[in-house]
């Protein structure tokens, strides 16, 4: 992916921060330091920049997936800001032009609620209460993967399986994706990896985790599994998110 041309982010530099518009100098990097801790915070700069120039600087801080992001966010949401946030139809208009540079339909960013920074702070929560609390800690990324998977298939236009198999429904959103058996042998067996261990955070949540209570004489004691579990399911979960967001709706047969 590459960065956003420049002529891209002077147009939404100068809808969220120029002359009585938008956001305050503050306002503009506090909004960006949410995507990536790169973005300076305002009482960094000796100097005064103006709000334009701070705007363009905290957008380059970011790698380009977060450019995407945060500008298409930006065109989703109001935010607080300073001065008269811009108009829905100028949004809609900065939105059209930033997707053009992803490809002709970016279907999950022309609409989808799912959103990575909030993923990763999820994820992050659940992953913060392994040393505590390893039961919790896995039932909180299982939870959170079954949710994103969930929302994506009902975003594809599918009906998620409601049995709460997580195995069911990683198998719909692969579907819904566009993700397929490949020929390749490499390829095949990458993703019907994927398939066994999810399903095998699935058994360790349902008989270990506390979704349902600990079933007696099943500990998850072992810090190191539950480590393992957490992580696959932010991992798994950050790969369809990328997919979903970024590529078009694959073409019904």
């Amino acid at each position: 992916m590459q960065a956003i041309p420049r002529a891209t982010v002077d147009k939404f530099s100068r809808a969220f921060a120029g002359t009585r518009v938008g956001f305050s100098a503050k306002q503009i990097t506090d909004y960006f330091t949410r995507y990536s801790p790169l973005v300076k915070p305002h009482d960094h700069y000796a100097m005064n920049p103006t709000r334009v120039q701070l705007f363009v600087e905290s957008v380059y801080a970011l790698t380009p997936e977060q450019q995407y992001y945060s500008l298409n966010d930006l065109t989703f949401f109001d935010y607080e800001s300073k001065y008269e946030y811009p108009s829905e139809e100028m949004r809609t208009r900065l939105r059209g032009e930033l997707h053009s540079y992803i490809s002709l339909n970016p279907i999950g960013l022309g609409f989808s609620e799912i959103r990575e920074t909030e993923f990763r702070k999820d994820w992050l929560t659940a992953h913060g209460r392994l040393l505590t609390n390893p039961p919790a800690a896995v039932t909180a990324a299982r939870t959170l993967l079954e949710t994103l998977f969930k929302t994506i298939v009902s975003e594809r236009d599918k009906e998620p399986d409601g049995s709460g198999n997580l195995g069911r429904l990683l198998k719909q959103a692969e579907e819904a994706v566009g993700f397929v058996r490949a020929e390749n042998q490499a390829e095949h067996q990458l993703l019907q990896g994927l398939v066994s261990t999810i399903d095998g955070v699935s058994s360790i949540s349902n008989n270990a985790g506390d979704r349902h209570g600990t079933v007696a004489g099943v500990n998850l004691d072992d810090p190191h599994l539950a480590y393992l579990c957490v992580n696959a399911c932010g991992t798994a979960g950050l790969c369809f998110i990328k997919k979903h967001l970024f590529e078009p709706m694959p073409q019904q047969a």
